[in-house]
């Protein structure tokens, strides 16, 4: 699921060099919205929060609630627990920072209304000089909010990961910086310490 995570956000931002355009995947406007993620027949729900170069998904597993900050504006993700007081941070991978800005979108492959939302649908392919790949289709509005996304995103000598991201209850408005920052409180540790803490449960609160 940790995979799962991580790729769905590469899916989402596929960026330019500098990101000094609008990543394809990055709102132009601020919202929050209900998220609902789809991988291997389980069916995980959350939240969203997106400003313009940056985004916030919660979500609940295994008893923990971690949360995943992504940072166009640094290039770098974020993955925090915060019930144990640790994050870990994660560049983006080349299949992202290589490419191009929403303008090497193309044209969309299909116009339609998806969630309430006018959408354009768009084929995405990537390839990163780290062997990086994404692969899929997103469906975005003409802010840059991915109201859908399904596909695959592997490193080098992995397999890809499958899934799909939907979005319903989209609400546009200012969003409290706060949100999209790592809090003071948290103790930075490696990337694979992290990941193993994803093989835990936590026993549930009593009461």
């Amino acid at each position: 699921m940790l995979r799962l995570c991580l790729s769905l956000a590469f899916l989402i931002l596929c960026g330019g060099p500098g990101f000094a355009a609008q990543l394809a995947g990055d709102t132009s406007v601020p919202f929050s919205a209900d998220r609902i993620v789809h991988f291997k027949d389980k069916t995980y729900t959350g939240k969203l929060y997106a400003a313009p170069g940056m985004q916030r998904h919660e979500q609940e597993l295994n008893g923990l609630h971690p949360v995943l900050l992504l940072r166009a504006d640094r290039q770098i993700a974020y993955l925090l627990l915060p019930e144990l007081h640790i994050y870990a941070d994660f560049p983006f991978p080349k299949a992202v920072t290589e490419e191009g800005d929403i303008s090497k979108l193309g044209r969309p492959v299909s116009r339609g209304m998806m969630s309430g939302q006018a959408v354009d649908q768009f084929r995405i392919q990537r390839t990163g000089s780290d062997g990086s790949i994404l692969d899929g289709f997103a469906w975005l509005t003409k802010e840059g909010i991915v109201v859908k996304l399904a596909g695959s995103y592997s490193e080098a000598d992995h397999k890809p990961t499958e899934g799909t991201l939907e979005l319903t209850n989209i609400v546009r408005g200012p969003q409290d910086p706060a949100l999209f920052e790592v809090p003071a409180n948290m103790k930075q540790l490696p990337p694979a310490a992290v990941a193993a803490l994803f093989s835990l449960r936590l026993p549930k609160k009593s009461g």
